[in-house]
C-alpha cells in the first residue's frame, strides 16, 4: 500500500493498476513487462524492477483479477 514512504507508482497497488490497464488483450509475462517498462518510460517513473512486477502479478492472482491461461496473463474484471 502506499504511505508517506512509498509513492503509489511505486507501490503494488499501484504497478497492479498500471499492470490492469496494459491487460487490454491477454499477454504473456514477458510481453507485459516490456510494456509497462515502456509506459514508465514515457510516463517518466521509475524503472520497474522484475521482482516487484512479479510481487504485484501474484496480488492481483490472489484478488481474482487475473489468471494464467495457456501461458497467457488475462484480465478477470472490467
Amino acid at each position: 500500500m502506499p504511505t508517506k514512504h512509498i509513492k503509489t507508482e511505486n507501490s503494488l497497488v499501484g504497478v497492479g493498476g498500471d499492470v490492469l490497464a496494459e491487460l487490454d488483450t491477454p499477454k504473456t509475462v514477458s510481453r507485459l513487462f516490456y510494456d509497462l517498462q515502456k509506459l514508465r518510460e514515457q510516463s517518466e517513473l521509475p524503472t520497474l524492477q522484475f521482482d516487484w512486477f512479479l510481487l504485484a502479478l501474484d496480488f492481483l492472482y490472489t484478488v481474482g483479477a487475473i489468471k494464467l491461461d495457456a501461458g497467457l496473463i488475462r484480465k478477470l474484471i472490467q
